[in-house]
């Protein structure tokens, strides 16, 4: 095997061959490295920042030879790759890879229960992380789907959300100069296909004049006749009308279908012999609770678990049953919207630049995802860090720790450049 820089070479560069002794030299000298960053709690960087982790110190310390960094390459290829895997997998794997404490000998089972919960908290660095996950294990579940987002607030602040979210790209000109509008207890009605005249909405805008209960038009477009009605008299208070016109694309295509599962109705549609003004002329039902903003909306379900748990089942089918990965994406964004057991996590943005404290973060997360698989406590007496990881983890790095050594041991000649 040759290892080889990338990008095209000069003319004026030379190359240099170097033998099997340089890759002895770098596992030697480099295990010392690692070995001696063992007590240097604090690195500080170029950019101020500083980073209180061995491996990643490690390998961010800079070599004095291309071969050197040649060979170090290989080993953060595989780092990343155990790093996109489960937070502190790479962690495990340098250290492993270097001190040979014998995996087999580490391994403890661990499941989370009321009893040892201390345990885990306790493994934990940032108190910040520590609170995120007791407030999770106090009030969630491993159903829950979890969101982070950054926002401008200076706080952490954690929240369960019953609501449906609706990702999409819809005409937002109704929202006005507001970033949010909420409706409660509102009349609908879901139409599959556009509305062309004042007269097929009539009885509606009278209903709605008359009674001043919100009302929401779920379509898929609109007349310049019909939208300027309604936003001049919502504007004078008349009545309060939202139409969610949803632009006609490929990942929208199925939205009328989850948005009446939801509210627990039928869509209004020409296939079935309907028309919008005899539908319209019926009573509408009544919806919970809506939020539009400007990527979307949230609904709070009419519809009860039951009509939910089957429309998901429905949906998981139809992944299983697909044979095109693009269609099979389509499919899972529209599991998502059905998640009804969701948390949702803002955190500051300012807190976005702190690398090791996202990276922690995104290992608890995982952590309670993972929590219904066999986990291994892995302890790591080199930096007496405790980590918890599924098991097949633990196999993975027992793999990539055979791998870089059959690499490294098959290592006779490198190709640099000077």
């Amino acid at each position: 095997m040759q290892q080889t820089i990338y990008g095209e070479t000069r003319k004026d560069q030379k190359v240099k061959v170097s033998n099997r002794k340089k890759v002895e030299n770098f596992l030697e000298l480099d295990k010392l490295m690692f070995d001696k960053l063992k007590n240097s709690k604090n690195c500080l960087y170029n950019n101020l920042s500083i980073i209180s982790d061995q491996t990643l110190n490690y390998l961010n310390a800079c070599t004095d030879s291309n071969e050197s960094h040649q060979l170090k390459l290989l080993l953060k290829k595989e780092f990343d790759e155990c790093e996109s895997i489960y937070p502190f997998l790479g962690d495990i794997l340098v250290d492993e890879f270097f001190t040979r404490s014998n995996m087999s000998g580490e391994k403890e089972y661990f499941i989370l229960n009321s009893e040892n919960k201390e345990e885990f908290l306790e493994s934990l660095k940032y108190e910040e992380v520590k609170l995120i996950a007791e407030w999770f294990m106090n009030n969630a579940s491993l159903e829950y789907a979890i969101n982070v987002e950054y926002s401008r607030i200076n706080d952490i602040v954690v929240e369960k959300i019953k609501d449906l979210n609706f990702n999409l790209d819809y005409d937002t000109s109704y929202l006005g100069s507001k970033n949010s509008h909420t409706m409660q207890d509102y009349k609908f009605i879901i139409i599959d296909g556009q509305i062309e005249t004042i007269g097929e909405v009539h009885h509606l805008l009278e209903k709605a004049s008359m009674t001043k209960k919100p009302h929401v038009i779920f379509c898929f477009g609109l007349s310049k006749d019909v939208e300027n009605v309604i936003k001049v008299n919502n504007t004078q208070s008349r009545f309060e009308i939202f139409p969610v016109v949803i632009k006609f694309a490929e990942n929208t295509l199925n939205v009328l279908n989850d948005i009446a599962v939801i509210h627990n109705d039928d869509i209004v549609s020409a296939n079935k012999g309907q028309t919008i003004s005899q539908a319209i002329r019926r009573e509408l039902n009544t919806g919970r609770k809506i939020t539009f903003h400007s990527n979307g909306f949230n609904v709070t379900p009419v519809a009860d678990e039951s009509i939910l748990f089957s429309h998901r089942l429905f949906l998981l089918k139809r992944i299983n049953e697909t044979l095109v990965s693009h269609n099979e994406n389509l499919l899972v964004e529209r599991m998502k919207r059905f998640a009804t057991k969701k948390v949702k996590i803002y955190l500051p943005e300012s807190i976005s630049k702190n690398t090791t404290f996202i990276r922690e973060l995104d290992y608890v997360l995982r952590f309670f995802k993972s929590n219904n698989k066999k986990m291994i406590q892995f302890n790591n007496k080199n930096n007496k860090n405790i980590y918890y990881v599924p098991e097949s983890c633990i196999r993975y790095i027992s793999n990539k720790i055979k791998s870089l050594d059959n690499t490294y041991s098959e290592l006779f000649k490198m190709i640099t450049y000077k």
